[in-house]
This record gives C-alpha cells, structure tokens and sequence, in this order.
C-alpha cells in the first residue's frame, strides 16, 4: 500500500462526532465540577448514610419509604473505589447524567441524526437534567434506564435483534430495583402498544383493553370508602381493628382500602427475615397474610376477577376463537404480515424471551434480596413497593396542586412548552402520512403527553420528578425543529427547482418568495428578470437555502426586539409603580414589534420558512435563559431555597459547622475523636458517621448535663422548645442558631387556594397588569427573589466557651455565662 493510500484511508472526524465529543467533555465538566460544594439535601443525607452503612458492613434491606436497592448498592461501590465525602456520594449520579446527555446517540436511526444531536445538547443545559444530574437520587437512574428502554422497544420494532430484547429487559428490570415509577412508566408505555397491537391483529380487542384499564380504575380509586384519618393520615380502627369509615363507597357502599391507612402501608412496605427472632418462613407467612388484608377486600377480588377474564377473553379471541374456514384472528394477522404480529413472534426465536427472563429475574433477586441476605425482599419488591406507594397517593406529602409541574416547567424549560407546541403538529402529520419515524415520534409524543399527566394525578409531587418528564419532552422538541428544518429546506428547493425551470429570470430583490406550498405550479411564480442565477446561487450559499443577507437582517432584528424587551421591562420595573410606562405596556410593546416582524417574513418567505426561522431565534433567545438558570441552579443556589427545584435543602450552615468541629478536633486531639452529642436529626447520620466521640441522644431529650468531656452538642430548636430541661442541662454552653433545613415559600408562589391566599400566581391570574405582581414576577424568573422568605428548620451548636473561642463560628448566643470567666 502506497503512504498517498495509506494518508486516503486515515480516518477523519465527522463534523456529527466532533460535535458529539465536545459535548460528551462539556457533559464531564458541567457535571463533576464543584460537585461536593454544597450540603447533601435531606433526601441524600439518608441515602448517602445508608449506602455507607451498606459499605461499612452493617446490611441493607429493601424499604419502599427510601425507595429501591440500586441506588445504595452504587453508593456503596463508589465509596469502596474512591472513598466516603459530599463528591463521591453524588459521583455515580453524575456519571449517570453524563449517560443521559450522550444517550440520544442510541436513537438516531429512528428519529434522525439532527434530532438526536439536539436532543443530546438541550440535555446538556436543562437546568432540570443537569440538577437533578448532580443530585444523589434514584430519579437520574431511573431516567437512564427508561431512555434506554424505549430505544429497546423502537430499534426492536425496527430491526428485531436480540441485542435490543435483552437492553430492554435489563434496563426494565434495574429501573424497577431502583425506583416505583417504574410502575407509571409500564402504565404509560403498555397503553399505547397493547392498543398498536389489537389495532393490527384484532381491532374488537381496543374494546377489551379500555375496558379493563376503566375498570381497574374505578375499582381502586373511584369505588372503595374513605377512611377516618388523623393528621399523619394514619387510620381510625374501631374494637376489631376494622378502618372507620368516613364515607361509604359509591354504588356498593364498599369500606375503604387498608392503603387508606399510612400505618398499614408502613407496616407491610418491607419486612425482615429474623423480624421478631421468627424464622424467615414464619415472617413469609405472617407477611403475606398481612398483605392478603389489602387483597381480601371485595374491590381488589373484583379487580382480580375483571383482570383473569378480561385476559382469558382476549387470548381466546385472538389465538383460539376460529372462523367459519378455522382460522383465528392471529393466523390472519401472520398471513397479512402484520408487523405487531412478527415481532411478537420473534420473542420465541431462539428462546428469546426465556433469556429475558432470567435476566429479569436474576437482576430482580439479587438487588431486592440484598444479595440473598434477606429473603423476604423477593415480597417487598412488589407487594411492599405497590401498596406503600398507593398509600401514599392519598398521603399526598408535599401537597402540591395539579399545576405544580406546568410551573416547573414553565419557570425552568419554557423551551420544552415550545417544542410541544412545534412537536405535536407534526407529529400528527408523520403519522398520518405514515413517515418511516412515525412509531418511534408517536410513541415519544404520547410519553410527553402521558407522563405530564399521570404525574401531575399522582398525589406524591416533587421538583426532582420533573426530570421524568423532561426526557420526553427534550426529544420531541429536538425532533420537532429537526422536521421543521426539514420542511422549509424542502419549501426552498422547490422554489429552487421551480425558478430554476422558469423561462424567465427572477430578481431576489424585485420578487420575493412569496410562500407558494410544493402544490403550487411554475405559473404561480412572480413577474422574473435575468437577475435570477445570481439569486440562486446566493440561496444555495445561505442556511435553508435562503440569501444570508436575509437571514443575518432576520436575526438581527429578532434580537435587537428582545433585547429591547428585556431593557424596557428592566427600566420599567426598576421605575417603581409611579412610571408612565407599565411592564406590561413594554412587554406588549415587544411582542407587536415581534409580531410585525413574524408578518413580514411571513409574506416575504411563506409561513413554513417564517415558523422554522422564528422558532430558531426564540431558542436562541430562550436557550440563554436556559443556560443562565442552570447555571444559577447547580452552582450558586443549589443549596438555597430560593428556587422551586430546590423545595427543601440542608442549609450550608450545617456543612459549616461541621467543617469547624473537624478542625477544632485536629489540632486538639489529631482527628475527629472531639467528644460530642448530637440529638434525632437525620442529617447527623451523615455527617457526623466517622466520628467516633459522637454519642446520639434518642429523641433529643437529654437525661442531664452532658458529660465533662463532651464538647459541643447539636441539637433541634424544636427539641429545646420541646424539653425545657434541655436548656437547663446546656447552662454554660455558649449557643448559636443555624437553618438546619430551609424550604422555598410555596404557598406564596404558586398555590391557588380560591384566589383568596394572594400567592404570585393568583395574582398574576386575578391582575395580569398589576405593577407589583409583575415586578414580583419578574424579579423571581431573573433573579430569583421570591415574594416571601424561606421558612427553616433550626438547629442549635451548643459548645463549650474555651472551643467558642478557637473555632471562631460567630458564636453570640448564650444561655449562661459564669462572670468568672
């Protein structure tokens, strides 16, 4: 081989995997820089403290309340490969989200190659994904595990290669060990394909799934009672242990679900093997018997019911109910080729689905049973997982309203709004012309949708869930402006190829495209002069074929109004309510002068052209907000309760306060052996497990004055106010007062409780042109100032006066000071 074959052969980067490279290394920085700098939030506290103690040696065993095993099986690799700080129990989520930004690669031969790259980028800088990214909770997990399933169902439905099934399953099977969304994803994704199959095999079996899916939900959340419940929503039971009924069943007058009860959900979420020094046999039986009170009640017998025939008619109608000639309905679909039918068929090739099998099954025992160290786990997978969460349906923590994630959303990917705007359209017209991607895009479009929906139901609503519909969203917008860029390439060509045709020349300044569909004829084109070839060649210079002049004067424009905008909203704001110009006077303002650009362009290049162009400029405009609030939110107020995604945080204070007891320990005694108490906060779990000195107080309550060598105590304020001797056994501590725990203000943000609270959002619905509710509304998407402070949870560091002295944490605060001193 000649060095001139050799140097032809070399391979050369594609601009497509240059791209891919430069955001896989921003991906690594974005999510790994500063990545211990702020305080573990509550949630990850217990899960960083109990992948310690899986790590240290002391077990695990599945708990629903905590969620799923995978979490703390990586917690505790992390912690053996690269040791136990802040950094590394968030390090294997952040390698978690560096796979979910680079994970759309997967999905280019179904949804294109310009999608998929969009996609990858906007996962790079949602402020959603890349927070929740660098957050030690199961959420980015499960994420990665449910993007890697639906690529496994497309690229089956593709090309049925085994690869795919076992992806699937496995992928299936750790999202269902790490968390019980799983179950809302199975619900959300089994809809739509069981209805795609009776669509192609047996069209009367859409009747049978709706029925059985309406059925199901009326049994268990429409027809059962409501029990009697006290505050922590544990149910009243009378002399027999029965649930008090607040209100009888409709219909059948049917007593509520033991779910109703928190405590039987707490009951019946795990178990363990030597629970009551009982042999794991003994507890199997006693467990399934207490779940079986869940299933004797006549709802969930009736769903069991419904369910058994239900399916048995459909596998009878489908594979045994035989025409006049004997043939089944399947048969039919086998011999038309129907693809559902193939690729069901494909599942018994080679024993595919005995592989997928074991696979599920392998996975599912080892984490739920901790590897094999509690048998009972096999139960509590399920049983456990499903009944605590439906319980907590009704709990509803947190209570946030229906609209909770539409804010999210709105206040942090207001792209993600666009994209369904832009996305949906088009996905209709995909499938309806039946386009190659139409599957894949339909399928994605009902994630969107479904999703959104099915969680803004559910009664457990938290920030970090948005993520699970950010996913679908992100890749039905990139696919959206993917087609529509290839729609208006496509308009332009035509153009092209009708001047190019045209006897006579046009000129690109006297006749501008005036927007003619690809149905329009060669006679539809304008009066032309010879001045067209250079038009042309202009156009083939400029992005979507159009005159670069054009498109620089469009964007520039474009611009120029926004910034503007955001100039006259910031004067006007900044003017106080006196100013002759209102902030909505200046933001109706933009959006004509907007308007009156869209128009013009619209005349000039036609609507598809006009759409494509300004949804590029409005992410652009948008993408920069964007950029700006993930940055805000993962690196400068992460640990500050001023955002919405943040809901609740331990404060830096406690990471502080830490610190300093750390340092004082090793110029005292050489290492953290400073002798210290601490009370029933969760927090200290984490943070104080290599302390050796520490002694817990059960409760908070001391039992007298801390011993002589103890140094400092860490204790709630709720627990000083609650045990008044606590403060008498502190007297010559010096004290100080820290948020443990702060939370953003929610009711005066966003909850609607009649328009009668005046939160921002009531106001901002009662009084769109109210200068202070705009300002309000203004001063939080810019700056995050929210109209109210955080509420907090305090704890108190209460030391000795010599340490006060040395660790110099602005200690003022004291209950006793002897003057000798």
């Amino acid at each position: 081989m000649s060095v001139i074959e050799n140097v032809d052969r070399r391979w050369t980067p594609t601009v497509e995997q240059l791209c891919y490279t430069g955001i896989a290394i921003l991906a690594i920085i974005s999510r790994l820089w500063a990545l211990g700098d702020r305080a573990l939030h509550h949630d990850e506290t217990l899960h960083a403290a109990y992948s310690w103690f899986l790590y240290s040696g002391r077990g695990y065993m599945h708990d629903p309340l905590l969620h799923g095993p995978l979490l703390y099986f990586l917690g505790a690799l992390f912690f053996f490969l690269f040791g136990d700080n802040d950094t590394t129990a968030r390090l294997s989520a952040a390698l978690a989200s560096i796979a979910l930004t680079l994970s759309p690669i997967l999905l280019r031969p179904v949804i294109g190659r310009r999608a998929a790259l969009m996609a990858s980028l906007y996962l790079l800088i949602s402020p959603v994904a890349l927070y929740v990214g660098r957050f030690f909770r199961h959420d980015i997990f499960s994420v990665v595990c449910e993007i890697l399933v639906f690529v496994a169902i497309v690229r089956y439905a593709a090309d049925p290669r085994p690869r795919w099934l076992y992806l699937g399953t496995t992928a299936l099977a750790l999202m269902l060990t790490n968390q019980e969304t799983t179950y809302l994803y199975i619900l959300i994704f089994a809809f739509p394909l069981a209805i795609l199959f009776c669509w192609q095999v047996y069209r009367p079996g859409i009747a049978i799934i709706a029925g059985l899916g309406i059925g199901l939900a009326l049994l268990i959340f429409v027809l059962p009672g409501t029990a009697v419940v006290d505050g922590a929503h544990h149910a009243k039971r009378d002399a027999n242990g029965l649930i008090e009924v607040a209100q009888p069943g409709p219909i059948f007058g049917w007593p509520p679900l033991e779910t109703e009860d928190n405590g039987y959900a707490l009951l019946v979420r795990n178990r363990a093997d030597t629970d009551g020094d009982r042999t794991v046999w003994e507890n199997a039986v006693r467990y399934l018997a207490d779940i079986g009170r869940f299933i004797n009640h006549p709802a969930i017998i009736s769903a069991i019911l419904l369910v058994t025939i239900g399916l048995g008619m459909f596998i009878w109608l489908i594979w045994f109910r035989c025409d006049a000639a004997g043939i089944t309905p399947w048969d039919y679909a086998i011999g038309r080729g129907e693809p559902a039918a193939r690729l069901l068929l494909s599942l018994g090739t080679d024993r595919r689905w005995q592989g997928a099998l074991i696979i599920f099954a392998t996975i599912y025992t080892l984490f739920f049973t901790a590897m094999f160290t509690n048998v009972l786990g096999l139960i509590s997978g399920v049983a456990g997982s499903l009944l605590y969460w439906l319980a907590q349906h009704n709990v509803q923590r947190g209570s946030q309203p229906a609209h909770y994630y539409a804010v999210i959303l709105a206040t942090y990917e207001p792209l993600l709004w666009l994209g369904m705007i832009i996305g949906l359209p088009l996905v209709i017209q995909a499938v309806r012309q039946r386009r190659p991607e139409a599957f894949a895009v339909g399928l994605i479009a009902w994630w969107a949708i479904a999703s959104f929906a099915i969680y803004s139901w559910a009664g457990e609503k938290m920030p970090w869930l948005t993520i699970h519909m950010t996913l679908p969203f992100t890749l039905l917008l990139a696919w959206g402006v993917s087609r529509l860029l290839e729609l208006a390439q496509q308009q332009v060509m035509y153009w092209q190829q009708l001047w190019a045709e045209s006897a006579v020349p046009a000129s690109a300044e006297d006749n501008a495209v005036t927007g003619h569909t690809a149905q329009s004829g060669a006679g539809d084109l304008p009066a032309q002069n010879t001045t067209n070839q250079r038009w042309l060649d202009d156009n083939q210079a400029g992005f979507l074929g159009l005159p670069r002049g054009s498109l620089v004067g469009f964007g520039l424009l474009f611009g120029l109004i926004i910034c503007l905008g955001f100039l006259l909203l910031s004067i006007t704001i900044a003017a106080g309510p006196t100013s002759p110009i209102q902030p909505w006077m200046a933001f109706l303002f933009t959006l004509t002068l907007l308007l009156l650009l869209v128009i013009g362009s619209w005349l000039r290049w036609g609507w598809i052209v006009t759409a494509t162009l300004t949804t590029i400029c409005l992410i652009l405009a948008v993408g920069l907000y964007t950029v700006r609030g993930s940055i805000r939110l993962a690196y400068q107020t992460g640990d500050v309760a001023r955002e919405m995604m943040v809901y609740t945080q331990t404060s830096p204070d406690v990471m502080r306060v830490v610190r300093r007891l750390e340092e004082a320990a090793m110029r005292r005694a050489g290492g953290t052996r400073l002798p210290l108490m601490y009370d029933n906060e969760t927090v200290w779990l984490w943070y104080l497990r290599d302390w050796p000195g520490a002694i817990a107080v059960p409760g908070g309550r001391l039992n007298g004055p801390p011993p002589a060598d103890v140094q400092a105590v860490l204790i709630l304020q709720e627990n000083l106010d609650r045990y008044p001797e606590n403060r008498t056994y502190l007297q010559g501590f010096v004290l100080q007062r820290y948020p443990l725990r702060w939370w953003f203000p929610e009711d005066q943000v966003y909850r609607i409780s009649g328009f009668t609270s005046g939160s921002l959002l009531e106001r901002l619905f009662r009084n769109p042109f109210d200068y202070e509710t705009t300002a309000q509304l203004w001063r939080y998407l810019m700056f995050r100032q929210p109209p109210a402070g955080l509420g907090s949870t305090d704890f108190v560091i209460a030391v000795r006066p010599e340490l006060a002295r040395q660790i110099g944490i602005g200690l003022g605060g004291t209950l006793h000071m002897d003057n000798s001193r």
